[in-house]
């Protein structure tokens, strides 16, 4: 294959695929690592380069497929080639677990930024789209948080040249997602305290494993996060004219910080109700990849675990307006999730206020230009702060 047939296939291939956010900039190169031998296969990552008008460049991973006689296919339609270069440790794939064989594939329809391959009801695999050099955080941090009962167990990694391309991990049995759960009960009116109060329980064990098993004496300026705190609001007011009447009420809400110095962490770094399964009767927390279109040394930096319970609770408004529930509802799974934290929702908590403040400035910002009809749920967040916060 040339290096111009590569990068027209690989255009194809993933021009037609949701994770694939590139058609706006062109193909900049290809390339293609050493190919893997796995029965009558053999497993090629290759990589396409994308340059953008502002001067970005991504790279994308499509591992293909290779037969005899065949096209090459994305190795993601075929998981099972995935499955048993793990199982038979091929070079740069490594288990953590025993890895059975035969495990029927099911490439996962719902994909957005990677892809998923689940085999059987036991394990998957994550296939990273748009790969940086180094350790990807999502395998970095499952790692870690191996045998703490609120994220999926690791079952092995594909790293190639220090770079991760994928993590297989555990298959969690019968999974509700949090947001679909929340919403239902939003819906139909029924108490979703209970969840609420063990979302915060696990989230609250997600933070102590990390910080006892990555410690950081790393801090923050309250100054510092409250100066890039009303930069951003400023330009969502550039953007938005109805947040110009909460302006008052968020520059309080910001300045309230400015003296304070913040320990910070590693974190999740994306946490809403769409990060937690689920099963079994228990919460876990999944996709420790941090903010998508952020860079992998901003999703490793450390952060104040506000962060994460600010994510969380601007998710529970969004679950409330898409049920329909009344504000008794959404008070209630706040001060529940609080208290399942381990804060005191009585207390004000004038960081966690500047972080929610923060969220829902970006929210209205995103809402005003893909989905105006739910910028009233962080206005209505905002026209509920005090005016002298």
């Amino acid at each position: 294959m040339t290096d111009q047939q590569l990068r027209d296939l690989l255009w194809d291939l993933a021009s037609q695929q949701r994770w694939f956010p590139g058609r706006g900039g062109t193909v900049a190169g290809a390339r293609a690592g050493e190919a893997v031998e796995v029965h009558d296969a053999r497993l090629l990552p290759a990589v396409l380069e994308v340059a953008f008008p502002d001067g970005r460049r991504e790279d994308y991973l499509i591992p293909l497929v290779l037969r005899d006689g065949k096209p090459p296919m994305d190795a993601c339609d075929d998981g099972a080639v995935l499955l048993e270069a793990l199982r038979s440790g091929a070079p740069g794939f490594e288990a953590t677990r025993p890895i059975p064989a035969g495990l029927p594939a099911r490439r996962f329809a719902g994909e957005q930024s990677n892809t998923t391959v689940f085999f059987s009801d036991q394990l998957l695999v994550k296939v990273f789209r748009r790969i940086e050099p180094g350790i990807n955080v999502d395998v970095e941090l499952h790692e870690v948080l191996a045998g703490s009962g609120v994220a999926a167990e690791l079952y092995g990694r594909w790293r190639v040249d220090g770079t991760d391309y994928a993590v297989f991990l555990e298959a969690l049995p019968d999974p509700t997602d949090g947001y679909v759960l929340a919403c239902r009960h939003a819906r139909d009116g029924a108490d979703f305290t209970t969840h609420a109060w063990a979302l915060g329980e696990a989230l609250a064990t997600v933070h102590r494993t990390l910080a006892e098993r990555l410690p950081s004496d790393t801090t923050a300026s309250g100054a510092v996060l409250a100066a890039g705190f009303r930069r951003r609001f400023a330009q969502v007011e550039a953007e938005v004219d109805e947040v110009a009447t909460h302006s008052a009420a968020v520059d309080a809400v910001f300045g309230a910080i400015a003296d304070e110095v913040v320990a910070t962490q590693r974190i999740h770094g994306d946490c809403h109700l769409g990060q937690v399964l689920l099963t079994r009767g228990r919460w876990v927390y999944v996709d420790f990849e941090g903010e998508p279109m952020a860079s992998l040394e901003e999703r490793r930096a450390p952060d104040t675990p506000l962060r994460d319970l600010a994510g969380m609770l601007r998710s529970f408004g969004y679950a409330r307006a898409d049920g329909g529930a009344p504000a008794s509802w959404l008070l209630a799974c706040r001060r529940a999730f609080l208290e399942g934290y381990g804060l005191d929702p009585d207390v004000p908590n004038p960081l966690l206020t500047a972080y929610e403040t923060d969220k829902a400035g970006y929210e209205v910002s995103y809402e005003a230009r893909y989905r105006p009809h739910l910028m009233r749920v962080p206005l209505d967040f905002l026209s509920e702060l005090p005016e002298g916060a």
